[in-house]
């Protein structure tokens, strides 16, 4: 029945540079918002700005507006200041409910500035009261509202509270920004995500990275503890990346340009509203910004945390210092850019706000994202040369979406991943029409067909998707991941159907199934072809990569073992059963997706935790529920019983009994017991020991 499948693997063999991480690229089968870093692959200005001598891009955008009179008077002097510049006012303003016929609004779009989508009513956090439909119609009725202000188009949402809670979810970019509103509006950049600048990127001068006495300079404004200034700690602030000012895709249609930390409200939370320090260290970040080619992304406020003159003094020290090296801009023309310059106006988002087949990949390892655009209507793929500063440009095999009857896009089922020892990129798509290899060179994308040999489970062929007649086409959970950590991926399959890996064989052209698979009753895709709730996340910290499993049906936590160990029934793979067991039994996993027609419930790993935010979690401490590693790892163990409790399970034979002599805590740390010549019990305690009583 196959005698006419067509199957296509396409492989960049680039100026190869390889550095062992072939997991680089499993960020494109995910919806983690959080993903970026320091050692992800940038996007530098230079790339995406489109003039020359522009080295770094700064964004002045304000929060919270529903006033005009009252941010006209505060940005006034911004406004002026900027003017100066080149003649424009560049900044955004993210709106909650206003007038759209404010003659205001008009007066401000003739100097430059944007208005942008904040949320009707400002809630913190927007997802709350188990109420997923009042969240969603806050988003989007904001979004067709701003459509409504003559001239303007709002392109960027900002999350209310991104800077001072957990409230920019998963879920909300996979269920609600990756949708369209009743209107058919839709926004293609948000700015939710803090970006904390650290110690750890060598690349920086020490003096921007820490103050005087040594401690980081910006993590102070992330306090782990309260006193009379800080009200308020941000010890489990999770949705925080670091060390990455570039923008970056988030669930392939939203462009994230992260905020600098530290914001306004952040600032004067660390040490009080105007502080001059504040404006030293926003200083500091714009230089680190130039150094590495970045964004500087404001979150600021007019609510007296700082002063409009201290921004204004911001601005005089970038103009001053880097004159044309930092280009001021709004959110419109930053996405403008984008669209122009990198994506040679093909947007993340086709017209009707579907994914338009565009890719962001670093293909030949340089550290730099190159671009690939791929649909129905345009097959190319550009790298980017840092040195020049330039693009060099190619064709692309296939289209990455295609349209079904309907004119939904569907993706077509390429996989991307790292095969070759080398460090070459691969792209594999199976389905029932497609059949072709290709190798990329540098230049042109080469034929290359053998390197599909053995992809077949008893006899049948492993697809990447299928067409359906209810999603349209289905993916079959086929994933590239380097499970083993020896510098190519294995290709897992893991569907209804089919479960195995395979590892390929550079000596003999062939893939080999390997005699272990991902454990029964977890899976990546369910029946329809939709994320099935598994992730793989290094939980014991021993470099390999587990699989935690959990939907509204059932949950599951499985170790994987690199070195068997026979003995203990622990071979090769995901072997140690950690936990498993149904919805609502003791000890279970907070759901990754739920059932529905919003699936996506709000979960993302960071600092060694599981955390979840969704209209459930709203109550709970740090607006998440939230696991540590070290507690999944524990789900299985019993709990601690009282003295009592632990009484009552001991069993003595006739004529003996126990009694309940001593205690924790009235008893610490004991090493010896007996009977003393008095009739006493005596115990030994080496609390003392090592550090004494005092530790």
């Amino acid at each position: 029945m196959f005698a006419s499948l067509a199957l296509l693997l396409v492989i960049p063999a680039t100026r190869l540079l390889a550095d062992g991480n072939a997991n680089r690229l499993t960020y494109l089968d995910e919806t983690d918002p959080f993903y970026a870093g320091l050692n992800f692959p940038r996007l530098t200005t230079p790339q995406w700005a489109g003039e020359p001598d522009v080295e770094a891009v700064v964004i002045l955008a304000i929060d919270d507006m529903r006033e005009p009179l009252k941010y006209e008077a505060f940005l006034r002097p911004l406004l002026n200041r900027l003017r100066q510049i080149d003649g424009r006012a560049p900044v955004s303003i993210f709106c909650n409910k206003l007038d759209p016929q404010d003659p205001q609004l008009q007066r401000w779009l003739k100097e430059g500035l944007s208005f942008e989508v904040h949320t009707l009513t400002h809630p913190c956090p927007l997802l709350a009261n188990s109420n997923f439909v009042a969240a969603a119609s806050n988003y989007h009725d904001c979004v067709d509202l701003l459509n409504r202000i003559a001239g303007n188009q709002p392109v960027a949402f900002r999350m209310p509270c991104c800077d001072s809670m957990n409230s920019p979810s998963p879920r909300f970019y996979a269920e609600m920004f990756n949708r369209v509103s009743a209107e058919g509006h839709f926004l293609t950049t948000d700015s939710s995500v803090m970006n904390l600048t650290t110690a750890s990127d060598k690349s920086l001068p020490r003096e921007l990275v820490l103050d005087a006495d040594g401690r980081e300079r910006f993590r102070k404004y992330f306090p782990a503890a309260t006193n009379a200034i800080t009200r308020l700690s941000l010890k489990w602030f999770g949705t925080t990346i670091e060390d990455y000012p570039y923008p970056y895709v988030i669930g392939k249609l939203c462009w994230e340009f992260p905020a600098m930390a530290p914001s306004d409200w952040e600032a004067n939370n660390a040490h009080g509203p105007n502080n001059p320090v504040t404006v030293a260290d926003w200083k500091a970040a714009l230089d680190a910004s130039v150094l590495k080619q970045g964004t500087f992304t404001f979150i600021f406020h007019p609510h007296g945390w700082i002063r409009p003159e201290q921004l204004v003094e911001f601005i005089d020290y970038a103009d001053k210092k880097y004159g044309r090296k930092v280009k001021f801009l709004n959110f419109r023309e930053a996405q403008e850019r984008l669209d122009k310059n990198l994506l040679l106006s093909h947007p993340l988002r086709a017209s009707n706000g579907q994914d338009n087949g565009v890719r962001l990949l670093d293909l030949n390892n340089d550290g730099c994202l190159d671009v690939i655009c791929a649909n129905e209507q345009f097959l190319q793929t550009r790298v980017w040369n840092p040195k020049e500063k330039k693009w060099t440009t190619s064709g692309f095999p296939v289209p990455l979406v295609t349209p079904d009857q309907q004119g939904n896009q569907q993706e077509s089922g390429v996989k991307f991943g790292i095969i070759h020892a080398d460090g070459r990129v691969s792209a594999l798509i199976r389905n029932e029409t497609v059949a072709k290899a290709w190798t990329f060179d540098g230049v042109q994308w080469i034929d290359d067909s053998s390197v599909l040999n053995g992809l077949e489970i008893d006899g049948e062929p492993i697809l990447t998707a299928t067409a359906d007649p209810i999603a349209g086409r289905r993916d079959l959970g086929v994933r590239f991941r380097d499970v083993d950590h020896d510098g190519h991926c294995e290709l897992i399959v893991s569907n209804e159907k089919q479960r195995g890996v395979f590892a390929w064989s550079e000596a003999e052209k062939s893939w080999k199934k390997l005699p272990f698979a991902l454990p029964r009753g977890v899976s990546i895709v369910d029946e329809r072809g939709r994320d099935n709730g598994l992730r793989f996340v290094d939980i014991n910290d021993d470099g390999f990569d587990d699989v935690i499993f959990s939907n509204e049906k059932e949950f599951a936590l499985h170790l994987f073992i690199a070195t068997p160990k026979s003995w203990l029934g622990w071979e090769r793979g995901w072997t140690f059963k950690v936990a498993s067991g149904k919805r609502g039994e003791p000890g279970e996993i907070p759901m990754i997706v739920r059932g529905g027609t919003n699936p996506n419930n709000g979960v993302w790993f960071h600092a060694k935790q599981m955390w979840a935010q969704n209209e459930e979690t709203a109550h709970l401490p740090d607006k998440v529920e939230r696991r540590s590693f070290a507690q999944l790892l524990s789900i299985a163990e019993p709990s601690p019983k009282s003295p009592e409790e632990s009484l009552a399970c001991i069993r003595v034979r006739p004529g003996f009994k126990v009694e309940l002599v001593a205690n924790e805590p009235l008893v610490v740390d004991p090493v010896a017991f007996d009977w003393g010549p008095d009739g006493k019990f005596w115990i030994v305690e080496m609390r003392d020991y090592p550090l004494g009583l005092d530790g």
